[in-house]
């Protein structure tokens, strides 16, 4: 075969980049020495001690929200915010990443980027990234639990409801119980349901959370909202 002529080659080129689906994790915060002797501060997820990193408006104002629970001393009732093991206390950093290996996970800067400190019952701590509607912790936190179920993340689903109850209860694991004494023995039996789930969840690894568990999850959590409504004090 013999080419005389000049001939060329157009290639056109099409790249899509993939956009990875929203992620929790539940993180701490670790304080180590800074520059000028100052006090760095940054994020580990809770149990894997990998570091948690975001694109965000500045430095500083990552720096100045991890922070605040030592300027505001909220720090003196979130001890397991400091510490590797537990879920008492964490920063609950949800949003699409950027980078998901095994020592560091990288969040982009964009609108479904939320952080939160938990569990408390302030909601100027629900979200220091962007502005949120006013509403109440739980119903935010059980509206993230349907979102996470319709996505297919699953234990994310179930944190997010076990959650959302605790807020409604007062923003502590224990407070539930103080909350349910006297409740119908179907309303405990919900909350001992998310319970058993919420531990499935927090120990997945050994044990896996599958769709009908995120489904009885939340189920337990509307059940057991809808009881606690009935127990609210009406304000005067």
């Amino acid at each position: 075969m013999c080419l005389d002529e000049e001939f060329s080659v157009k290639v056109n080129i099409l790249s899509a980049r993939k956009i990875s689906p929203p992620l929790s994790v539940w993180c701490y915060i670790e304080e180590c020495p800074g520059e000028n002797e100052s006090l760095g501060l940054r994020l580990r997820e809770k149990i894997t001690g990998r570091k948690v990193e975001m694109y965000v408006k500045t430095k500083d104002h990552l720096t100045d929200f991890l922070a605040s629970p030592r300027i505001t001393a909220a720090s003196k009732f979130m001890p397991n915010l400091y510490e590797k093991d537990g879920y008492h206390d964490y920063v609950l950093v949800s949003g699409g990443t950027a980078v998901d290996s095994h020592d560091v996970l990288l969040f982009e800067g964009d609108a479904q980027l939320t952080c939160l400190l938990g569990p408390l019952p302030d909601t100027a701590y629900r979200d220091a990234f962007r502005v949120l509607e006013e509403d109440s912790a739980a119903a935010a936190h059980s509206r993230t639990a349907v979102k996470h179920f319709d996505r297919g993340h699953y234990r994310e689903a179930v944190l997010s409801a076990r959650l959302a109850v605790e807020m409604a209860c007062g923003g502590r694991g224990v407070d539930l119980k103080h909350r349910l004494a006297g409740a119908p023995q179907d309303v405990l039996t919900a909350g001992d349901a998310l319970q058993a789930k919420r531990n499935i969840a927090v120990h997945e690894g050994e044990t896996r959370v599958e769709q009908s568990d995120a489904l009885e999850a939340i189920g337990a959590m509307n059940q057991l909202l809808a009881y606690m409504e009935l127990k609210v004090t009406p304000r005067e």
